[in-house]
C-alpha cells in the first residue's frame, strides 16, 4: 500500500515536472514562426506608420519575419474583434489606441469586443489632438472665426474624425460642449481619408493627432491644440486652454494581443517592443511627424487603461451620454 502510494506521488511529480519544463521550453522557442502586426485602420495612417517603424526593431529581436496585416473599419472595431478572436499564443498582435478601446465597446451598438478580450503590451506614444482646417480656407483664420462661424450656422460646420467613440470623437465631443456650438461630426476610416476629406473641401475643418498637421504643414492651418502647454513642433499655434477651453484630448497608442496569451509570451512581446521603440529610426522617425514617446510594459499599461477607463466615464456622464 505504502509502495503504491510512493509511485503515485513519483508519477505525479514527473508529470508536473515535465509540464514545467514543457512550459520553459516553449517559452524559450516562442515565437518560431512569423507573428503577425494587425493594423486596424487603413495603409498611410498613423498607426501604419507605427508599426512600419516599429517592425525592424521587432524583427531583430524576435527573428522571425513580422506581417502587418490591414483591417480598417469601425474606427479600429472591425480589426480589434478579430484579435479578440484569434488564439492567445501571442502571434498575432495589434495597433491598439485609446480612447477607443473603452469608448467602443461602452458607446457604439452592434461592437462585438470587449475592453478586457484585449491585454495590453506595451505602450509605446501619444498624440495630442488638435483643430485644424485648409491653409487656403480664408473663414477659419483663428479658432475664433469658426466658433463664430458654428454658432451662426448651427449644424453646418463639419469637423472630420477617424470613427465613433474614438481619440478623435471624444475630442470633438468635449470641444464642441465647452464651445457650446451644434456643429455636425463626419466619421472616416483612417487619418490618411480623414485628411484626404479636409484637403478635398469635404470637410471644414478635422479634430486629429498633430502627426497629420506635422505632415501637412503647408496644407493645413492648425488652430489649437489639446495640450496643457504648447508643443515644440507647433510653438505658435495656441491651446484650446489658452483659448479659454479647458480640455486636453489625443490618442495613446499601444500593442495588446489577445487575452489569455501566455505571460510569458506578453512579457516576451514587450520585451522586443521596447527594443524596437529604442531604436533610432522608430525614435527620430516617430518624433518628425509629431508624436510623443512613451515607454510602458504590461503592468504599468494596464493601469494607465483603467484610469484612462474612468477619465472617459466621467466625461461621458457629465455629457449626458451615459448615465
Amino acid at each position: 500500500m505504502i509502495g503504491d502510494l510512493k509511485r503515485f506521488v513519483y508519477v505525479i511529480t514527473l508529470v508536473a515536472s515535465l509540464v514545467l519544463i514543457s512550459t520553459w521550453a516553449a517559452a524559450q522557442n516562442f515565437p518560431s514562426k512569423p507573428v503577425k502586426f494587425l493594423i486596424p485602420f487603413n495603409p498611410g495612417g498613423q498607426s501604419d506608420v507605427a508599426a512600419l517603424f516599429l517592425k525592424p526593431g521587432l524583427e531583430e529581436f524576435l527573428g522571425v519575419d513580422v506581417v502587418p496585416q490591414y483591417r480598417p473599419g469601425g474606427g479600429g472595431a472591425v480589426g480589434w474583434t478579430m484579435l479578440g478572436q484569434q488564439k492567445s499564443d501571442g502571434y498575432m498582435m495589434a495597433v491598439t489606441n485609446l480612447p477607443h478601446i473603452v469608448m467602443q465597446p461602452l458607446m457604439t451598438e452592434g461592437v462585438q469586443y470587449k475592453t478586457s478580450d484585449l491585454a495590453p503590451v506595451f505602450l509605446y506614444a501619444s498624440t495630442p489632438g488638435g483643430i485644424g482646417v485648409r491653409a487656403d480656407d480664408d473663414r477659419f483664420k483663428t479658432l475664433e472665426d469658426l466658433v463664430t462661424y458654428a454658432k451662426q450656422n448651427p449644424k453646418k460646420l463639419s469637423i472630420g474624425g477617424t470613427g465613433k467613440f474614438t481619440g478623435n470623437h471624444l475630442g470633438y465631443l468635449q470641444f464642441t460642449q465647452l464651445a457650446g456650438i451644434d456643429a455636425s461630426y463626419v466619421s472616416f476610416n483612417g487619418a490618411a481619408p480623414q485628411t484626404a476629406g479636409l484637403l478635398g473641401g469635404h470637410v471644414d475643418a478635422i479634430y486629429g493627432g498633430t502627426f497629420i498637421f506635422a505632415n501637412n504643414s503647408e496644407k493645413i492651418r492648425v488652430l489649437a491644440v489639446a495640450t496643457d502647454e504648447a508643443l515644440a513642433d507647433f510653438p505658435n499655434v495656441p491651446t484650446l486652454k489658452d483659448k479659454g477651453y479647458n480640455m486636453e484630448s489625443g490618442i495613446d497608442r499601444g500593442v495588446t494581443v489577445p487575452a489569455g496569451t501566455p505571460k510569458e509570451r506578453i512579457e516576451k512581446l514587450a520585451e522586443a517592443l521596447a527594443f524596437a521603440a529604442k531604436k533610432p529610426g522608430f525614435t527620430e522617425g516617430m518624433k518628425k511627424l509629431g508624436f510623443q514617446l512613451q515607454a510602458m510594459g504590461p503592468e504599468e499599461y494596464a493601469e494607465f487603461i483603467n484610469a484612462r477607463k474612468e477619465q472617459y466615464t466621467n466625461v461621458l456622464k457629465q455629457g449626458g451620454f451615459l448615465k
